[in-house]
């Protein structure tokens, strides 16, 4: 039996923020919000991910300011703003916000399928709509792998950028 969806929207500081590896996530809408179909974030600050890979969600990348490194695969793209990236379920990826300014939406879909879960659990509640202060440390890169296998997502290499 589907729910049935209504309108809603968020505006630009708007949604629940999470600080998350160095940078600001907000869930611009959660599957909850709209029958599982998708999640939708935007990310700014100096974040950059593990290479990793999803077992349960595809994963879309909009950059919106700034320059951003996608890595897909094999593949490296230096993304400008407009610039649209898809990974499937399965595929090595991960991506690094290279300027201050740097804002990137993440669509992941179904939504609700685990990253939800993930984000919340390896980030905190943010404590201003603002890229929280850089770590005293860098995360503990066992921990955040428990935390990604419990939901999904399996990291398979190095942080963007630490590769060599």
């Amino acid at each position: 039996m589907s729910v049935p969806q209504r309108g809603f929207w968020r505006g630009p500081e708007e949604g629940d923020d999470i600080w998350l590896l160095g940078g600001l996530y907000t869930f611009k809408t959660r599957g909850s919000d709209n029958g599982d179909a998708y999640s939708l974030l935007e990310v700014q600050g100096p974040v950059a991910t593990h290479r990793h890979l999803h077992e349960h969600e595809e994963e879309g990348f909009y950059g919106v300011e700034g320059k951003v490194t996608f890595l897909i695969g094999d593949q490296t793209i230096e993304a400008t703003p407009g610039t649209f990236a898809f990974v499937p379920r399965g595929v090595e990826h991960g991506f690094k916000l290279e300027s201050a300014e740097a804002k990137l939406l993440l669509l992941l879909t179904p939504g609700n399928a685990g990253h939800e879960d993930l984000f919340t659990e390896m980030g905190e509640p943010a404590g201003a709509h603002e890229v929280p202060p850089l770590p005293e440390s860098p995360p503990d890169v066992e921990e955040l792998a428990a935390i990604a296998a419990r939901h999904g997502t399996r990291i398979v290499g190095p942080l963007l950028g630490t590769e060599g």
